[in-house]
């Protein structure tokens, strides 16, 4: 079971690190829905609640993708979870069911495994370095890249 009371007050505790928006920055239920028909994927609830709740933003630097509220088809760059998927797609950086959340310059590149769903609808976070599982879902992914930063868990 997910915390997300306590992944906030990590998040919180961490502002200099896990640079994200807020509430009012949140993504709109409607987008996030556009994001899942154009991945052909249903998002896991924490990315959604992360989503929601912070926008989007980086951990020490390094851009969490997130949705960016652009139309799919003309917006071009940025860290837009849907452009970097089409993009890693067209260059075969990613098997189709693998969807990059973040790149790292420290170690690696970090993606959703979507071939693999827990029974609460999340997805692990895999490491492209290792191709061995990283974190059991998002928020395990968000407060392992904030301790792995020097942050207060």
């Amino acid at each position: 079971m997910i915390d997300y009371e306590q992944a906030s007050k990590v998040i919180e505790r961490n502002r200099e690190i896990a640079n994200f928006g807020d509430a009012d920055t949140g993504v709109s239920g409607d987008w996030m829905d556009k994001t899942e028909e154009a991945l052909g994927i249903k998002l896991p609830p924490s990315y959604r609640w992360w989503s929601e709740n912070y926008g989007g933003g980086e951990i020490c630097g390094e851009e969490i993708y997130s949705i960016y509220e652009q139309d799919f088809d003309t917006f071009v760059g940025g860290g837009d979870i849907v452009y970097m998927y089409r993009l890693d797609q067209r260059d075969g950086h990613f098997k189709p069911h693998e969807i990059a959340i973040c790149h790292s310059d420290i170690d690696n590149s970090f993606y959703f495994d979507t071939a693999v769903q827990t029974p609460d609808n999340e997805y692990p976070v895999m490491s492209s370095a290792t191709g061995k599982v990283y974190a059991k879902n998002f928020l395990e992914f968000l407060i392992e890249r904030i301790k792995i930063c020097g942050g207060q868990i």
